[in-house]
C-alpha cells in the first residue's frame, strides 16, 4: 500500500497536527477492514472447530464398528495361540546355546507383551500355559536399591510359573550380584522351589554364584524333581560337598543332560548323577588329562553329545586293546589345549555312530584330523576346525588329508580362534581351488576316483596327488577368512566346478576380519549363484 509518509516510516520524525488528521483518515480504512477480516477468521475457526469436533466424533462411532470388521477377531482361540507360540522369543537350546535372554520376560515382548493388548488376547495368553513354561531368571542390583533384587525376582518368579500351571517348565538363574545377605535367599527361594516337580530344565550360572543359593537348590531332595532332564551348575566347591548325596537333587532320577562350568578336580567324579543314563554331556571348561575325560566317558554308555577338554596327553599310541565302545554317540566337540595330539585318546575309542566333530587347536600342524580323528572319517558328515596356527606346510597337508578320507562330508567350517599368527594359507583360495573339481574332468567320473593327472591346487599346496573331487557330498562350507579376501573367480569356479557334478551344494559362507579388508566393505546374504547361496559377513574378527 502507498502512502504518503513513507519518508517519515521508521524515523523519529514528529508530526504536525495537520499531518497527525491526514494520519488518522488514511488508517480509517484498513482499520475498518483488519476488523473485517477478524471477524470472518473467528467465524471460520468456530467452523473448523465444529468440524474438528464431528469428525472426532464420527471416528469415534467407526473405529469400533470398524474394528468387528477385523479378520483377527474372527480368528479362533486355537490359531491365536499358535500364533502368539511364534511371537515368543527364539529358546536357548541347552546343548549349544547360552542362557535365555533376560529380555525374554521384558513386558515389551511375548508372552507378557501380549497381555496388553486387549482384553480377549490377555486371557488368550494367561490360558495358555505353554507361553510361560521357560523363565529366565537374572538376579541383578535393581534400579532403585541393591537390596531390591530378592523382591523383583521373587515376584516376577511366582507371577510367571503360576502361568505355567502344571506345566514342564525350563528355569535359567543368572548370578550378576558380587554380595548379597543369606537372609535374600530365604524370600526368593520358596518361589522357586515349590515348582520344583515341574522342571524339566535348569540352568544355573555365574561367576560368583553365592554358595548359599546354590547349595539351597542343590541340597533339595531327588524325589522333589522327578521330572528334571537338563541341568547346568556352577564348580562346585568344597563347602558344598554334602551335595554329593544321591538323594539330593544331583542325583535326580531322569537327569539326561549335564553341563559343568568349573575345573577339574577329585570331587567331580563324586557327583552323583546317574551317569550311565547321560546322552548329554559338557564339560569343556574342564582343563584335564585324556586319561580323566577317558574315564568319564567310560561311565556314560549312552552318550549322544559331548563337549569336552583335552589339556594333558597320557594314553599312548598305539593303544593296547580293548577299545571303550561308545555306540551311541554321534556328536563330539573336542578343545585340545595339550603340546602333543590326542592320538591315543581317539584310538581307544571306537565310535560308530560319529557324524559330527567339532576340533579346536591351538596348531593345526600337530593336531591333523584325519590322524587323531582315524576311522571315523569314513562315516562322517558335520567336521568344523578351529585353530591359531596354520600357516606351516603341514597343516595345509593335514587338512587336505582330512579331504580326501571325508568322503560323506556335508558341511564343512573353518576358523582361527585368534589373529594373532599370519598369513593364513589354509583359508584363502587355496581351501576353494583344493575342493574343486579339476577341470576337463569326466563329469561322469567317479568322485574320489583319481584321472592320472595332477590337481590343480597340487603346485599350491606342494603336496601329493590327491584325488581331484574332494567331499563330493558337500552341501554347505563356511570359511572365516582373516587376511586376503578370497578371489571372487575362486568362489565362482569352485560353485560352478561343483554343480556341474552333484546339486548337493547349497551354501557357501564366508566371514572377514574387517581390519583386513579395508572400509566400505558391505555384508551379502543369500547371493545366488548357479543356485548356491552366497553369504558374505564382515566383522571385527573373524571368529
Amino acid at each position: 500500500m502507498l502512502s504518503p509518509f513513507s519518508p517519515h516510516l521508521g524515523t523519529n520524525y514528529s508530526a504536525s497536527e495537520l499531518e497527525k488528521t491526514q494520519i488518522r483518515q488514511l488508517l480509517k480504512r484498513p482499520i475498518e477492514e483488519n476488523q473485517r477480516i477478524d471477524s470472518e477468521i473467528e467465524e471460520l475457526r468456530q467452523r473448523l472447530e465444529a468440524l474438528i469436533h464431528k469428525r472426532e466424533e464420527n471416528a469415534r462411532f467407526i473405529e469400533p464398528h470398524l474394528a468387528l470388521l477385523a479378520p483377527i477377531r474372527g480368528l479362533p482361540d486355537e490359531i491365536l495361540r499358535t500364533i502368539f507360540s511364534h511371537c515368543l522369543p527364539t529358546p536357548a537350546r541347552f546343548s549349544e546355546d547360552p542362557f535365555d535372554n533376560q529380555a525374554y520376560m521384558s513386558a515389551t515382548q511375548a508372552p507378557m507383551l501380549l497381555t496388553f493388548i486387549c482384553q480377549r488376547w490377555r486371557q488368550i495368553a494367561l490360558d495358555c500355559p505353554e507361553l510361560w513354561q521357560r523363565a529366565p531368571i537374572t538376579i541383578s542390583p535393581s534400579a532403585h536399591h541393591f537390596t531390591d533384587w530378592d523382591l523383583a525376582a521373587s515376584q516376577l518368579a511366582q507371577l510367571w510359573l503360576s502361568r505355567a500351571r502344571n506345566r514342564p517348565v525350563a528355569i535359567s538363574i543368572s548370578w550378576k550380584l558380587l554380595s548379597a545377605a543369606p537372609t535374600n535367599f530365604k524370600k526368593f527361594l520358596p518361589f522357586i522351589t515349590q515348582s520344583s516337580s515341574q522342571w524339566e530344565e535348569l540352568r544355573i550360572s555365574g561367576p560368583g554364584m553365592h554358595s548359599g543359593l546354590l547349595n539351597s537348590i542343590l541340597s533339595l531332595p531327588s524325589s522333589s524333581i522327578p521330572n528334571l532332564r537338563n541341568l547346568e551348575i556352577p564348580c562346585i566347591r568344597g563347602s558344598l560337598e554334602q551335595t554329593y548325596d544321591n538323594k539330593r537333587l544331583l542325583g535326580g532320577p531322569s537327569i539326561r543332560g549335564f553341563r559343568y562350568e568349573g575345573v577339574y578336580d577329585e570331587g567331580f567324579m563324586k557327583i552323583p548323577l546317574q551317569w550311565s543314563q547321560l546322552t548329554y554331556l559338557h564339560i569343556a571348561s574342564l582343563n584335564t588329562t585324556d586319561t580323566n575325560i577317558r574315564k568319564i566317558l567310560a561311565e556314560c554308555p549312552r552318550l549322544e553329545r559331548c563337549h569336552t577338554c583335552i589339556s594333558t596327553v597320557e594314553i599312548p599310541e598305539p593303544y593296547p586293546s580293548p577299545r571303550l565302545p561308545l555306540s551311541h554317540l554321534a556328536s563330539l566337540h573336542m578343545r585340545h589345549t595339550a603340546p602333543d595330539p590326542p592320538t591315543g585318546f581317539f584310538a581307544s575309542l571306537h565310535l560308530p555312530s560319529l557324524k559330527d566333530i567339532t576340533l579346536s587347536t591351538t596348531d593345526l600342524g600337530v593336531f591333523p584330523p584325519a590322524a587323531v580323528v582315524g576311522e571315523t572319517l569314513a562315516t562322517l558328515r558335520r567336521l568344523a576346525v578351529w585353530t591359531i596356527r596354520s600357516s606351516t606346510a603341514a597343516a595345509t597337508e593335514a587338512m587336505l588329508e582330512t579331504f580326501a578320507l571325508s568322503t560323506q562330508l556335508e558341511y564343512l567350517e573353518i576358523g582361527y580362534i585368534s589373529a594373532t599368527y599370519t598369513p593364513y594359507i589354509l583359508c584363502s583360495d587355496t581351501v576353494l581351488a583344493a575342493l574343486t573339481p579339476r577341470k576337463g574332468e569326466n563329469p561322469s567320473a567317479s568322485p574320489n576316483s583319481s584321472s592320472g593327472g595332477e590337481p590343480q591346487h597340487a603346485g599350491l599346496m606342494g603336496g601329493p596327488n590327491y584325488s581331484s573331487y574332494l567331499c563330493p557330498n558337500l552341501q554347505d562350507i563356511k570359511l572365516h577368512v582373516i587376511g586376503r579376501p578370497i578371489a571372487d573367480e575362486a568362489i565362482f569356479d569352485f560353485i560352478k566346478g561343483r554343480r556341474e557334478r552333484s546339486t548337493s551344494l547349497r551354501s557357501v559362507s564366508l566371514v572377514y576380519a574387517s581390519r583386513y579388508v579395508g572400509g566400505g566393505a558391505k555384508d551379502r546374504q543369500g547371493v545366488n549363484v548357479l543356485g548356491v547361496k552366497v553369504n558374505i559377513k564382515y566383522q571385527d574378527r573373524a571368529m
